[in-house]
């Protein structure tokens, strides 16, 4: 007979276990996010237009093949099924859809022109705006420190607005994909299948672009652009399957905590590998934008312990 005692035991090492787990496909994930700004880079070459359409046609077939290859035919078929009976629910996936891809172009045309160092300070306040938007669309209440990050993080944006005369890129960013998570917002479909919806819905648009008005053609650019342009459809779902897989096994809070190795990453990229440079009325913004993470995060670390 099996103690209680060891049986407790053994479930805290299986927790552990699945804990790290997660651990581990959270930061598989974020790592490659980082790294992803190299791999657009690559694509220089090709328009940022071109890039993001053929982005979707081929994550589209990307996803297609996966539901096969891993036999998830029936759940991905059952999903499909729920979201066209639900139309509500399909016209939110149709403008979450844009604001995606808006987010998506954004990020590939500042990376292409040598912006990758307010691509990244745009996934660092992506956070802050996310809770803004909780705070004025679902009248979710902010503690004193989520309040002073807010606020630092807008103080950093108008410094930086006043110091380029331009609205930052990394503004763009936030605000998109803001949006596009509180469009989503009780939309039931797994990550794997939002994916293929979200991209099948921008098929058409894309497809009709590169038919009539491209000023490319698919056969114009180098072997080594058709080969990437060919795997970014793998290069954009296997970030998200892993993190879908990190959600699974690992708190939401300890997934929040590492999500800023991301943005570093890509800053780092910026400036060590891309040659960014950073002018002083640039760098007075983003300090401001620091101070509000350091905020938000030592917030978060305090509710935390007090919670455990």
């Amino acid at each position: 007979m099996v103690k209680p005692s060891s049986c407790l035991w053994i479930k805290q090492v299986l927790w552990l276990t699945r804990k790290n787990q997660g651990l581990l496909f959270g930061l598989a994930t974020y790592i490659q996010w980082g790294f992803l700004s190299l791999f657009w880079k690559l694509l220089a070459g090709v328009s940022a237009y071109n890039t993001f359409s053929w982005r979707i046609v081929f994550t589209v077939v990307t996803m297609l093949v996966y539901a096969l290859v891993a036999k998830q035919n029936a759940r991905f078929k059952g999903e499909l099924v729920e979201l066209w009976q639900d139309k509500k629910a399909l016209l939110r996936m149709l403008l979450a859809s844009f604001l995606i891809a808006a987010n998506w172009l954004i990020y590939i045309y500042a990376v292409g022109h040598g912006q990758a160092t307010q691509a990244s300070l745009g996934y660092y306040i992506m956070p802050i705006v996310s809770i803004l938007f909780a705070l004025i669309f679902l009248r979710e209440s902010l503690s004193r420190s989520m309040w002073a990050a807010v606020v630092l993080a807008f103080i950093g944006v108008l410094v930086l607005v006043a110091n380029t005369g331009k609205l930052p890129v990394s503004l763009g960013l936030a605000l998109s994909f803001g949006f596009y998570g509180l469009i989503k917002k009780g939309v039931r479909l797994s990550s794997d299948v939002a994916m293929l919806v979200e991209s099948g819905l921008l098929l058409p648009f894309v497809a009709i672009y590169l038919i009539f008005f491209s000023p490319e053609s698919f056969s114009s650019y180098s072997s080594m652009e058709m080969f990437l342009l060919a795997i970014s459809g793998v290069v954009t779902a296997v970030p998200l399957l892993c993190f879908s897989e990190a959600v699974k096994r690992a708190p939401l809070n300890l997934i929040g905590f590492i999500q800023y190795l991301n943005p570093t990453i890509q800053l780092l990229v910026a400036i060590l590998i891309f040659g960014e440079t950073v002018s002083f009325g640039e760098l007075k913004g983003f300090l401001f934008i620091w101070m509000a993470i350091l905020v938000f995060v030592t917030g978060q670390i305090v509710t935390f312990r007090r919670s455990s």
